[in-house]
């Protein structure tokens, strides 16, 4: 773009020498009169840019418009290259007004003008497309349209043509920067500094900036101050200054960025950074009182000085001087912001809809938007606006903790509130770590990270409903930062006192060591009770000074949320003395409460389960449940606790219609009422169905009307537990009664799915199962009363499952369920080991809660000193004060368990008989028939002495029963006879109910053993199942075969059937008198005298057949000493032929030697015997060297080689002692292979012959030998053929020799 550095353009006139000199800085208003000028004189058209560029440069950019408008309509058709500059500066000018147009016009107009500058370049390419200005503008046009990518196509078009064009490297350098190439960006702003270092705009502002973003902060530093040196006037260098100081504050001040920890070093040196960005922004200021950017920057100073209407001043004249969209909405997020921290939400609100209707993608103002939209209960909209902001930062903990909050007010969505406070967590925990490794710290601990109380606050309260553990942990966490000391006032959280308070109803639930929860009440008993006295004290002071009202009334209100607090606390101790077992010590903090609060229901309903479950005082705690249903006859508690106690009182009637009543007139979805309906229902169900069944006539009108009775109360049954786990689907009670309805009408596969499902769903853990509390152990809290100052903090007290009550045990009830589903469906293994398992369980759970129990000097220690006056433990002398026992189990629990270990004893015995009885397999009786005397021996029942004597009296007989029948308690509720095999245990119900007081039960919690000779119908039981399995033990035995059974197998079944006589002779007189008293009788008396019957006739049985089988082991023990006899015979005989044969070896291995030995001794004289011969026959002149003579295939023979060894045999004896062993050598050499080439020894040629005579040459004589010599010879070679295995090949020792 050309400039024009004269303020007088001289115009030539046309047809003349003169020219026109037309001054700048007076040109006329309108650009027309100088158009006309030109066009009269007939000007070029660079004229007309000059003047436009005039026009520009002092603000009139219409004026500039028209004057190139008029330029191209001059331009010549046969010189159209002149008009390209026109074009280009034209397109430029609109480029410009587009970028204006994003601030004070609409956006439409913005497009217009880049339409019509896309047209105007358009034309310029078509017409020269070499000219660098077009590709520069071109380049300007596409950074308008956001078009980076394009644009650096464009400069560096524009660079190829004029390489030196610092416009286009600065717009290059612009590009490459918005790109992140920062060191490509720094390059190119170096190639302008050395092409213009004067220029404008300045280059080492950008030079700075990109060393900055490249990490050279010292550098980037000298950059901009050097630019700031050049431009005195330049206002840029001192805000991008002060901006780096603002960092650098930053960076110093927040832990998570820190590269040192925070001293007073740090303070000092963020105060001199701070004055220094400050000097930087008063210089800024002083060069441009207007710049937008530098009027920001002290708008924000201003703010976070809390000066919030001079920072919104600031920001309003920011807005009307920004020149870019991002400015602009900088200046609005600063207004916003302003009006925010001012409390003047619908501005605040407003000026963040401007500023994201400018930059939709300010996540600041989104977020400041988001809040205010809380503010306005606009929940929806606010979680879509922190959503946004989170999708573009997922690691921001302000938006996670917004949309945490936000989550656990919206309704069902609290396990997202989790989530989001979880991934807050993490996030911290992350940074935690990332800054311990940068410092060289200890990863393992990282909770001083953590500064937030609140975030664990409010996750904690979240996490109380669903996972007691991490709950318990959230506020260990938030009480371990409000301890920590600020400054030097105490620590906040002695003003939270329920905070510790929920630390110990936590703890409880989740099984913590006792002292650790007493010491967490200690806790919140002290800080409440300091905390209330202190709230009182200031009240008073209060009052007595005549404060304002409204100061009064939040002291009172203190003092009256203190008070609740405290009273939930002594409330919750008193819970956990409950479950301590220090049943008195709760009982007198009940009392105290209702001292202190009449109206206080739920200690009132504490008092009445201790009256009723501990004491077993039923009048009393129906008063009590009367007194509570006075103060608020809605109280759904109360008539939940009444029904359940007359449950244990038999009164069923009464409790069906209290249950009712909170269904009618209290609340119609109370779960614990559904489920107790539903269980009375089967209950009735089940009785029609069993009435029905024990008619004479099945097909009577009274069992038909039974049987639909029967399946119209399984019917209701099933409608109740189904409206229950509709509105609970994780209820225990209703599955387990659903699958019990399921299984009682056919269905005992899908009942025991059921069942299996409930026990895996408890044993993996998956969420909690609600077990349907007893109304006695109802949680109840009073954080209605609750209004903490600081926090939404619940006083919470813990919802007590009562784990001694064996009712809400899911794993067991459901364990017991599915083994008698197994027997029903005739997997009788897999009952018996259901049995087993669920029988271990309840045996284990119940010494825990024995050795539970505390000794007086341990419980000693576990007292709440703030609260222990009101228990009544202190007197004038404390030392006489004998500290309680605990004792968890109360009379009634004891009994209760002692009657399902009972009942589940029968139910193994009963699956071990049916078993057995199936597979006829005499183990398996016998270990249900230990099961059964074992049942016997621990709970102590026998027959009376006289029923086992065989010749007692009929009258001492009568006598002995009529005892035991008087002896006995009230008949209790049983299973049916294990004598019928054909039918299934039922199965059993989970209780949801507490278990009823043993009228047995002593005032210490223990029972007093039955004497022997009085019985209970359930001990009658017991003995008929015994009896039962002596007897089938006794019948297997007599089946068996004679070689499978012992007689001490028959003598020990002659004993059991005795018994077993006995027992059923017994059992029969007693359930006759029984029948005749109409008393409930557990088994059959006419079965029982059958039985008795029978066993007198196997008694006979077994006689006889103890007599074979005694025969059979005579015979058997004949034949096996028979036989033992002949296999000794046989060993002895194996043994002496075996000796026989290890002798005769011997003797042969002997002769072989001796035979070896005589042969040797032969061969020796004979080879000795040859040697002398040949010595004999050798000349006397011939060499002593022996000469090997050829044989026929070329081979020395045996003949030659001992001739030659006996050759060298000379006088002396050492010779031949080397002879011979040479000789024994050569006979260990190994034969060549037959395809080898082979040596030839040959004889020395005689009379002129050499070895090299030609073949079929005659051989020379040789001596003759007599016959004598020959023999002897031959004999010696044929020894030597048989003793030789090897070949001798030829050497040069015989020629060396």
């Amino acid at each position: 773009m050309a400039t024009l550095e004269p303020r007088v353009i001289e115009v030539p006139i046309d047809n003349s020498n003169d020219v026109l000199e037309i001054d700048c800085s007076q040109l006329p208003e309108h650009a027309a009169e100088i158009c006309d000028i030109l066009e009269n004189e007939g000007s070029a058209l660079r004229f007309y840019q000059l003047f436009a560029l005039e026009y520009y440069k002092q603000g009139h950019v219409e004026e500039a418009v028209v004057a190139l408008k008029r330029g191209m309509a001059n331009a010549k058709a046969n010189d159209q290259t002149a008009k390209v500059p026109l074009l280009n500066l034209l397109a430029s000018i609109y480029v410009q007004k587009a970028k204006s147009a994003t601030i004070t016009a609409a956006p439409s107009d913005r497009d217009i003008m880049l339409k019509m500058a896309t047209a105007l370049l358009t034309e310029a390419e078509r017409i020269d497309r070499t000219e660098p200005n077009t590709h520069l503008v071109g380049g300007m046009l596409d950074l308008a349209k956001r078009l980076p990518d394009a644009a650096l196509q464009h400069f560096d078009a524009a660079l190829k043509t004029a390489p030196r064009s610092a416009a286009a490297l600065l717009g290059k350098a612009r590009v490459l920067f918005g790109k992140h190439r920062y060191q490509h960006a720094l390059e190119v702003y170096q190639q302008v500094l050395v092409l213009r270092p004067t220029g404008r705009p300045d280059p080492r502002i950008g030079i700075g900036l990109c060393l900055h973003k490249l990490g050279h902060a010292a550098d980037a530093r000298r950059a901009l101050a050097r630019a700031a040196e050049v431009d005195p006037t330049a206002a840029a260098p001192h805000i991008l200054l002060a901006t780096m100081d603002l960092n650098d504050v930053k960076r110093m001040l927040d832990p998570r960025i820190a590269e040192d920890p925070i001293t007073e070093a740090t303070t000092q040196s963020v105060g001199e950074v701070l004055h220094s960005a400050m000097a930087h922004l008063h210089r800024a200021f002083e060069r441009q009182p207007d710049c937008a950017a530098t009027l920001i920057r002290l708008a924000d100073r201003m703010f976070f000085q809390s000066n919030y209407d001079a920072a919104r001043g600031l920001a309003e004249r920011a807005l009307k001087s920004a020149d870019t969209m991002a400015i602009q909405a900088e200046a609005h997020y600063q207004i916003a912001r302003a009006y925010h921290a001012a409390k003047r939400f619908d501005l605040a609100y407003d000026a963040y809809q401007k500023c994201l209707a400018i930059n939709d993608k300010h996540s600041l103002a989104r977020y400041g938007l988001g809040q205010m939209q809380l503010h306005r209960t606009d929940m929806s909209s606010a979680e879509a606006t922190f959503q946004r902001v989170l999708d573009h930062h997922p690691r921001c903990v302000e938006v996670l903790r917004a949309l945490g909050y936000l989550h656990a007010r919206l309704p069902n969505t609290k396990a997202k509130a989790l989530e989001y406070y979880e991934r807050e967590m993490q996030v911290l925990a992350d940074e935690a770590t990332e800054h311990a490794k940068r410092h060289s710290q200890p990863t393992d601990d990282i909770t001083g990270w953590f500064g937030d109380a609140n975030l664990f606050l409010e996750a904690g309260s979240l996490y109380e409903a669903s996972n007691a553990k991490k709950a318990r942990k959230a506020y260990s966490m938030a009480a371990d930062i409000l301890q920590r000391p600020s400054g030097t006032t105490d620590s906040v959280g002695d003003a939270i006192p329920e905070l510790w308070n929920n630390l110990g109803a936590l703890s409880q639930l989740t099984g913590d060591d006792d002292a650790a929860i007493f010491s967490e009440y200690n806790q919140a008993a002290r800080k409440c009770t300091s905390a209330l006295a202190d709230a009182r004290l200031r009240l008073t002071d209060m009052r007595k000074g005549a404060a304002p009202a409204a100061a009064a009334s939040k002291a009172a209100s203190e003092v009256q949320r203190l008070e609740n607090t405290l009273a939930t606390i002594t409330y919750n101790v008193a819970r956990f003395y409950e479950h301590c077992g220090f049943w008195d010590k709760a009982e007198a903090l009940y009392t105290s409460l209702l001292a202190d609060i009449p109206t206080y229901i739920d200690a009132r309903l504490r008092l009445a389960h201790i009256a009723f479950f501990f004491r077993g005082n039923a009048e009393e705690a129906l008063e009590h449940i009367s007194k509570a249903v006075g103060i608020d006859s809605k109280r759904s508690t109360a008539w939940l606790m009444r029904g359940n106690i007359e449950l244990h009182r038999k009164s069923v009637q009464d409790a069906r219609r209290a249950f009712e009543h909170v269904l009618k007139d209290i609340a119609k979805h109370d779960i614990y009422a559904l489920c107790s309906l539903g269980n009375y229902y089967l209950a009735a169900g089940k009785s029609d169905h069993s009435r029905a069944a024990s008619e004479a006539n099945p097909a009577s009108a009274s069992a038909k009307k039974l049987r639909d009775m029967s399946t119209q109360n399984y019917k209701r049954a099933l409608e109740f537990f189904d409206k229950c786990l509709l509105l609970d689907e994780r209820c225990a009670a209703a599955a387990h009664g659903t699958a019990i309805a399921m299984a009682e009408r056919g269905h005992a596969n899908d009942a025991r799915q059921v069942f299996q499902d409930v026990r895996d769903a408890a044993t993996a853990g998956l969420g909690p199962l609600t077990l349907c509390t007893p109304a006695s152990e109802l949680v109840f809290k009073i954080a209605k009363h609750q209004q903490a100052q600081s926090t939404a903090l619940d006083a919470t007290a813990p919802p007590m499952l009562a784990e001694s009550s064996v009712g809400c045990d899911v794993l067991l009830w459901s364990g017991i369920n599915v083994a008698h589903s197994y027997i029903e469906v005739g997997n009788y293994r897999q009952a018996v080991l259901a049995y087993e398992a669920s029988l271990r369980r309840l045996q284990e759970a119940t010494k825990a809660m024995e050795t539970a129990d505390m000794s007086p000097a341990a419980s000693s220690q576990f007292v709440v000193p703030a609260l222990e006056a009101k228990c009544g433990a202190e007197t004038e002398d404390s030392n006489s004060v004998k500290p309680p026992t605990a004792t968890r189990l109360t009379a009634a629990e004891r009994a209760e368990r002692k009657r399902v270990e009972r009942d589940l004893r029968l139910y193994l015995i009963r699956a071990l008989y049916i078993q057995a009885k199936a597979t006829k397999d005499i183990e398996i009786m016998r270990a249900a028939l230990e099961h059964a005397r074992s049942l016997c021996a621990d709970e102590n029942i026998n027959l009376p002495e006289s029923a086992l004597k065989p010749d007692t009296s009929a009258a001492d007989s009568d006598a002995a029963i009529e005892t035991a029948v008087d002896g006995g308690d009230e008949p209790k509720d049983a299973d049916s006879d294990i004598e019928m095999a054909d039918e299934v245990a039922e199965p059993v119900a989970e209780p949801v109910a507490e278990p009823s007081v043993a009228e047995t039960a002593t005032m210490n919690g223990s029972e007093k053993k039955p004497l022997p000779v009085r019985l209970s119908p359930e001990d009658c039981l017991v003995l008929y199942d015994l009896a039962l399995v002596e007897q089938s033990v006794a019948q297997l035995v007599s089946e068996q075969p004679e070689s499978q059974r012992t007689l001490q197998d028959l003598t020990a079944a002659a004993a059991y059937i005795a018994h077993s006589t006995a027992a059923f002779t017994f059992l029969a007189s007693w359930g006759k008198i029984m029948q005749k008293k109409r008393q409930k009788l557990l088994f059959s008396a006419r079965l029982a005298t059958e039985r008795a019957n029978y066993s007198r006739a196997l008694v006979a049985k077994l006689t006889r057949k103890q007599q074979e089988q005694e025969a059979f082991e005579r015979q058997r023990q004949e034949h096996v000493e028979q036989w033992r006899k002949q296999q000794e015979e046989d060993e002895k005989k194996k043994r002496d032929e075996a000796e026989a044969a290890i002798k005769a070896q011997q003797e042969a291995e002997k002769k072989m030697l001796r035979d070896a030995e005589e042969r040797n001794a032969i061969l020796r004289e004979q080879m000795a015997a040859s040697s002398k011969q040949d010595d004999a026959d050798m000349p006397s002149g011939r060499s002593k060297k022996s000469k090997a003579r050829a044989a026929p295939d070329g081979f020395i023979s045996d003949n030659d080689d001992l001739a030659a060894s006996d050759d060298g045999a000379g006088s002396d004896s050492a010779a031949g002692t080397a002879r011979h062993q040479k000789t024994k050598k050569a006979k260990q050499l190994t034969r060549k292979p037959a395809g080898e080439p082979r040596s030839r020894v040959r004889a020395k040629p005689s009379s002129g012959h050499t070895d090299d005579d030609p073949e079929g040459s005659t051989p020379p004589p040789r001596k003759r030998r007599n016959v004598a010599d020959e023999e002897e010879v031959a004999t010696h070679t044929e020894s030597s053929k048989y003793k030789s295995k090897a070949i001798i090949t030829d050497s040069d020792d015989d020629d060396s020799a």
